[in-house]
């Protein structure tokens, strides 16, 4: 009998990508979507860590992507038809929404499932109750090769970095770090000259959804990437509006 799989996802373009992927591999998948996480949540917690001042500054860049939405749309066309992928949700799967996914209704809806593994994309991290409620294994897809780049916008802070080689994407366990699980595997991905903060998220994810689809059989036979990649370990955030524009003076990577 044919392993089963859910997802967890707040939904969004990116996300779709690796949904439709693993539904054309894993035919009879569920879909367990949460809301997105509310702004103000969302600023606030960020602010806990960072402080008020540095995610003022940050907060043109998280919300640039609006400001710029037709040429988006354009080049998201453009990585669809390049990478032969779909950034629309799929109509064919069933959907589960809960409140959050660490919220019970969550742990009750995987119960009634039964799925042998959960696949993370695009949502809230879980938190340590939760992760020691889950009834099957939890992977992950992060759109940045782990360990050096974990958080947000990996793609573009390794070109930021001067770091192509580290552009690209990871299929890795849970756990209670931010992208910190085993890695079962990973892609350097191809750059594009085209693509800027707003769009390296979706360039990577469409150049990683068979990575995605491959991974589930790994994961569910537990075999990692072997060796574990070793380097120096960073969470990174949103950049400044300051800082986005002297690196892209300096660097021309926007």
């Amino acid at each position: 009998m044919a392993p089963r799989l859910a997802v967890l996802t707040a939904g969004g373009s990116a996300p779709a990508i690796i949904v439709n992927a693993l539904a054309e591999a894993w035919p009879g998948l569920t879909v367990i979507a949460e809301p997105p996480e509310g702004k103000g949540e969302f600023l606030r917690r960020r602010a806990r860590r960072l402080g008020w001042l540095q995610v003022a500054g940050q907060l043109p860049v998280m919300f640039g992507s609006r400001l710029s939405k037709r040429f988006l749309d354009r080049r998201f066309a453009e990585i669809e038809k390049t990478h032969g992928v779909s950034m629309t949700w799929p109509r064919d799967v069933t959907v589960i929404d809960v409140p959050s996914a660490n919220h019970p209704a969550f742990i009750e809806a995987l119960k009634r499932i039964e799925p042998d593994l959960l696949f993370v994309v695009g949502a809230r991290m879980l938190s340590a109750a939760t992760l020691e409620a889950l009834p099957c294994p939890a992977i992950n897809f992060h759109a940045g090769i782990t360990p050096y780049y974990r958080g947000v916008n990996g793609g573009y802070w390794a070109m930021a970095r001067g770091e192509p080689d580290l552009y690209g994407g990871t299929v890795h366990f849970v756990d209670t770090g931010v992208d910190t699980g085993n890695v079962i595997a990973q892609k350097v991905c191809i750059s594009d000259p085209r693509d800027t903060i707003f769009t390296h998220h979706h360039a990577i994810t469409a150049q990683c959804a068979g990575l995605c689809a491959a991974a589930v059989p790994e994961a569910l036979a537990g075999r990692l990437m072997d060796p574990q990649p070793q380097g120096a370990s960073q969470q990174y955030f949103h950049p400044t509006l300051w800082g986005w524009i002297a690196t892209g003076l300096r660097t021309g990577v926007w």
